[in-house]
Parts: structure tokens; C-alpha cells; sequence
């Protein structure tokens, strides 16, 4: 019970404690911390880390392992990581990523020892709250104990306290000839002391040992009356130990029917403490027990008129009957009777119809779920914070399996927005794919009707009959095919000349012209015929660049044709883009059904709490039932007797 209480309050604990692990992940290594982030995917995991964003830190540091890592934080990132999956509640991947990252024996790492201690602690700390003994010992075993008390003299307790816990809950575990060396080095004077003493008591009173139970919880009252502590945090968390403690003893000495101390202890318990209720009953069950049933009665009526939310107080209206009763008052006992018995009728029905409606719908208006920001808020495991509207399902809900069933589901919803978020964005990329398609067709219709402007054919006749007309030139080797531009502007003008002179009459008036003319001509042709070979290189060169051109623009068209009739780059984008989309059905198809399982586990546990309830209410009806007959018989018997007598 105590342990129970105690760590209603471990989740914020587990939450500091992970945050110190992540934050001195950064700022504490043998290695030099750098003063910057070095790797812009470590920011990105920091950033989300510190918005609360574990699913996302997470999933960033697995990306970026996928892409060979981070670079420049050595072992950091890796403990980043693990104390993510512990705050999210993945104690075995966290405990598999540490142990491969420190060692087995904790020293694997440039890490410094205080950081591999807070890394073994937190993590045996949290196996402890999930029942995994061995896993919870062996990590507990890994802390370096003198580094821890150097470091942190508060945790150093609370390790020592979990160690106790360990070899009192299975000695299998450690020597329970070590528990003592263990509470010596505990010492007397700190709250985990306490709390080991406490728990000592209760597996005394597990074990049948009431009086050295008794004991336990005797002294253990006296020394925390002693030496309570001044601190506000410290102080709560004290009263509420000695409270729970003073109770436990008063519900010992109500099992060994010794009333008196019972209610002397009861006494000293406040009136608005959290234990209230279930003080103020006990008071009434030992004031009966010891012949003042006026004094319970008077209890119970304070009891009644409180609300009776909580299953334990139902058999509140009964008992009011029974003192009745027992004061010798047959008449208001028996409406007393009647009156439970209307109300746990009442009840019945209410529970008859939650059970009959009971939707998941329903379920969560009954819910109130805490926020911060646009977020829900959760403690250290992802479990969810949530306040009962309708405080009848107040038991239920701190029931563990029952936070865990809602954790799952609210972790499977998170994960299914996640999942249609991923679609939408699989959607828009697609839109842009067909936008790109439309865009490419457009360019394409533009790019082929400039390649039919440019006449690439013709072009390419034009450059094939001019290479055989220069072959056939050169295999008759025809001077004038290769004369140059002024060589056929002369010879256009001799040609021009040798006309004129065909026209007039060939006599002594033309002769100095006409040997003028052969002259010239003669000129013409030796020029042409020395100039042959330089003119015909010069052709061929311009024929091979000329060549390398068309080369060129038939390789760069086929290039253009290649691509106009094939987008690889599409087609491996809509491939891809098709495997993703396959991908988040699959996992759709796989998450609805995992949806569904933990939506029939959570439902399946709230309707079996309900009938757990209603048999218990079935209970106290047919008590109330069978005592109000039996009053009812035993007036009649009375009033019979009367006129008997009369």
C-alpha cells in the first residue's frame, strides 16, 4: 500500500531526473563539450526534444543514424537517445542502447562517471516501477555508489532505499544478510528511511507477525513526531507518510480488537487529510467495537453526508443501519435499511445502464485531460494527466492497468494523426508530381515546335550534299570548285572581260588588249593552281567543322527527344512516392487494428471494473435487503406480541 503511495508521485521525479540525463548528456563528459551544436540534426533533436516532442527527438535520431550518424558530440547523442526512450517509456531499448554505449561494466564510455551513474539509476529505476526485479537489481548493481554520494547525497538514498526494496520484495535477488549493512549506511535521519521502515511494517503484517508490526509502526511514528522536517515540499510528503503510517497502525489494533488504541491513535489524525474518509470509518468501526455505538453512529452520519464516490464508502448506508440497530432503535433502522437499499438499487441501475452504453465516446467525456499549450500533458512514462469528471471512476482510473490501456491509446491516436499527416503531405507531393507533369508537357509542345522551326532535316540534306560534292571534287581534283571568294569574284570579272572581247572585231585595234587579256588569264590559272592545295585544306577543314557541328546538334536533339520521351527523374519520384504511400497504408491497416485491440482493452477493463463494482453493491443490497426483513419481521413479531398482551 505504502509503495503505492509513495510513487504517486515517481512519474515528476522520473521526468527531473531524465531531464538532468539529457541536459548533462551535454554540458558533462571527460571530452570537451562543445559550446555549439556541431550537427545540424543533433539541433533538430534538441529543439524537439526540449518542445516536448519525444516521438519526433526520436525519430530524428534514427534518421540521422541512418545517415551515418551525428558528428562531433561523441556518445552524447546515443544518451540523448536512451534517456528519451526512458522518458517515453521504453525501458528495454533504453537498457539494450545503454548497455551497448557504457559497457557492461559502465566504464565503455568517454562519458564521466556521474553521467554513467545517473544512466544505470534512472534506468533501474524505472525497470523497479514496472516489477522487473532482476533487470531493475542488475542496473542498480552498475552505480558507482561513492561517485553517486559525492554527486547527489539525495539519490544516493533513494538508491540505497530501492536496493533494500529489492532484497525485502525477492531475496532471491541480493543477501538479505546485506539489508542491514544497506539501512545502516541509509541511516535514520531522511525520508527513504521512513518510507524502508513503513514497508518493513507491512511485510511483518504479511508474514503474520502483528506485534512486531505493530512495533515498526510505533516507532516509526514517534521518531518522524520527533524530528519533523521545516521545508514545505519535504514537509507535505512527511505528514502524509506519518498519516498513512498512523492509520495502518489504528486499522492493526482494530484487527486485534484493541479499540481503545485505536481510536486514540485515529485521533491524532486530521480531519482534512487524504485519509479522512477512511479514518473517520475506521473511528466508527472501533467506537462500535467499543460499546459506544452513539459516538459511530455520529461518525458515519459525518461519513454519509460527505460523497460517496469511492467504492469502500458504499457500505456506509448500511452501516448506518446496523448502528441503528444496534442502539436499539428497530424503527429508524429499518427506513435506514430501506434507504441503502434504494440506493444501492439506484446505483445498480446507473451501473446497469454505464455498462449498457459504455462507448468509448462516453468513456472519454467522463475525462478530463490536462494540456499545455496545444499538447496533453504526460508524466514520465507518456501516461496520460487526467482529473475524473464523474469522481465514481476515480478508483478505476488510478488503477495501473487501466493508465496504461489509456496511455496506449492516446499513444496509437498521436501516432495516427502522425500517420495522416505523413498522407497529406504524400498528397500535396503528388499534386506537385501531376503540376510538374502538366509544366513538362507544356515545355515539351513549346521545345518540339522551335526543333521544327530550326528544319534539322533539311539541314542535314544540305550537309550531306555538300560532302559529295566536295568528295567528287577532290577525286577530280577541280581547282575551281575550291577557289576562294576572291579568286571567283576575279574570275567572274575575266569571264565578264573575255565576253566583251568576243564582241569586238579581232584586229590590230583589240591586239594590245586581247594579249593583255592572256596575260591575265594565264596569271588567273597559275594563281588558282598554286593556291589549290591551300584552298582545298582550307575546305576540308570547314567541311570536318562543319561535320562536328551537325554532330553535335543531332547528338543534343537526340538528348532533348531522349528526355521529351522519357522524365526518369519523374518516374523515379512517382515510384518512390508510390512505395511511401503503400508504406502508411500498410502501417494504417496495421495501426487500426492495433487501435482496436487497445481501444477493446481499455473498454474491456473499464466494463469489468463496473461489474467488479456492481457485484460488490449486489453484495450490500441483499444485506440491506435481508436485514430490513429481518426488522421487519422482528416488528411485526413486537406489535403481534403487544396485542397479545393488551
Amino acid at each position: 500500500m505504502m509503495v503505492r503511495y509513495r510513487f504517486c508521485k515517481l512519474p515528476s521525479l522520473v521526468v527531473g531526473g531524465c531531464l538532468w540525463l539529457l541536459l548533462a548528456a551535454v554540458i558533462q563528459a571527460d571530452e570537451p563539450a562543445p559550446e555549439r551544436v556541431k550537427d545540424l540534426r543533433y539541433g533538430w533533436v534538441l529543439y524537439n526534444y526540449h518542445q516536448g516532442q519525444a516521438f519526433d527527438a526520436l525519430t530524428q535520431l534514427a534518421v540521422a543514424r541512418e545517415k551515418g550518424g551525428i558528428e562531433g558530440h561523441g556518445d552524447h547523442p546515443g544518451l540523448v537517445e536512451g534517456g528519451l526512450m526512458l522518458s517515453y517509456g521504453m525501458t528495454r531499448e533504453a537498457g539494450r542502447l545503454f548497455t551497448s554505449l557504457l559497457g557492461e561494466g559502465g566504464n565503455g564510455s568517454s562519458l564521466s562517471p556521474e553521467i554513467r551513474n545517473q544512466a544505470w539509476f534512472y534506468l533501474g529505476k524505472v525497470l523497479y516501477l514496472e516489477a522487473d526485479y532482476d533487470g531493475a537489481y542488475a542496473n542498480l548493481q552498475r552505480v558507482d555508489g561513492r561517485v553517486l554520494a559525492d554527486s547527489d547525497l539525495a539519490l544516493y538514498q533513494e538508491w540505497l532505499y530501492l536496493q533494500c526494496r529489492l532484497v525485502m520484495s525477492s531475496p532471491a535477488i541480493g543477501d538479505p544478510a546485506a539489508l542491514d549493512g544497506l539501512r545502516k549506511k541509509l541511516g535514520g535521519q531522511n525520508i527513504w528511511s521512513a518510507y524502508l521502515d513503513y514497508n518493513v511494517a507491512m511485510a511483518q503484517i504479511s508474514a503474520g507477525d502483528s506485534a512486531a508490526a505493530g512495533k515498526t509502526l510505533r516507532a516509526l511514528i514517534d521518531h518522524m513526531t520527533e524530528r519533523a522536517p521545516v521545508a514545505e515540499d519535504v514537509r507535505l510528503e512527511h505528514e502524509g507518510l506519518l498519516d498513512r503510517t498512523r492509520l495502518s497502525l489504528a486499522r492493526l489494533y482494530l484487527d486485534e480488537n484493541h479499540f481503545d488504541d485505536a481510536l486514540r491513535v485515529l485521533e491524532a489524525l486530521p480531519v482534512d487529510g487524504p485519509f479522512s474518509d477512511r479514518a473517520l470509518f475506521d473511528y466508527a468501526v472501533a467506537a462500535a467495537g467499543q460499546g459506544e455505538v452513539a459516538r459511530a453512529f455520529n461518525a458515519l452520519e459525518t461519513l454519509s453526508r460527505k460523497q460517496l464516490f469511492t467504492p469502500w464508502l458504499q457500505q456506509v448506508p448500511y452501516a448506518r443501519g446496523y448502528l441503528l440497530e444496534e442502539m436499539g432503535r428497530p424503527g429508524p433502522a429499518l427506513k435506514a435499511f430501506r434507504d441503502a437499499a434504494r440506493h444501492y438499487q439506484a446505483l445498480d441501475r446507473e451501473l446497469v445502464a454505464a455498462r449498457q452504453e459504455l462507448t468509448e465516446k462516453t468513456l472519454m467525456s467522463l475525462l478530463k485531460f490536462m494540456r499545455d499549450g496545444d499538447g496533453l500533458m504526460t508524466d514520465a512514462y507518456g501516461r496520460l494527466r487526467v482529473i475524473p469528471e464523474d469522481f465514481g471512476i476515480a478508483g478505476i482510473l488510478a488503477a495501473e492497468s487501466f493508465q496504461q490501456a489509456l496511455s496506449e491509446l492516446h499513444q496509437l491516436y498521436g501516432m495516427q494523426s502522425f500517420l495522416g499527416d505523413w498522407q497529406k503531405q504524400l498528397g500535396s507531393f503528388a499534386v506537385m508530381l501531376e503540376t510538374r507533369k502538366l509544366q513538362r508537357d507544356i515545355r515539351i509542345r513549346e521545345t518540339r515546335a522551335v526543333l521544327a522551326r530550326q528544319e534539322a532535316d533539311k539541314w542535314a540534306a544540305e550537309h550531306a550534299r555538300l560532302s559529295v560534292q566536295v568528295n567528287e571534287a577532290l577525286a577530280r581534283e577541280d581547282h575551281e570548285f575550291f577557289m576562294t571568294t576572291e579568286q571567283k569574284a576575279l574570275k567572274a570579272r575575266l569571264d565578264q572581260v573575255a565576253e566583251t572581247l568576243k564582241e569586238l572585231p579581232d584586229d590590230g585595234s583589240t591586239a594590245s588588249q586581247r594579249a593583255q587579256f592572256r596575260r591575265m588569264q594565264a596569271y588567273f590559272d597559275w594563281w588558282v593552281a598554286d593556291e589549290y592545295g591551300v584552298n582545298r585544306w582550307a575546305a576540308q577543314k570547314q567541311l570536318r567543322e562543319l561535320g562536328n557541328a551537325m554532330s553535335t546538334f543531332r547528338d543534343q536533339r537526340q538528348i532533348i527527344e531522349s528526355l521529351m520521351a522519357e522524365d526518369r527523374q519523374h518516374n523515379l519520384l512517382s515510384r518512390r512516392l508510390a512505395e511511401k504511400e503503400a508504406e502508411v497504408e500498410a502501417l494504417r491497416g496495421e495501426l487500426s487494428a492495433a487501435l482496436a485491440e487497445a481501444r477493446g482493452r481499455l473498454m474491456g477493463r473499464m466494463d469489468a471494473a463496473l461489474a467488479e463494482r456492481r457485484l460488490q453493491l449486489q453484495g450490500y443490497l441483499r444485506a440491506s435487503r435481508h436485514a430490513q426483513a429481518r426488522l421487519a419481521d422482528k416488528l411485526f413479531q413486537a406489535g403481534q406480541q403487544g396485542a397479545a398482551n393488551d
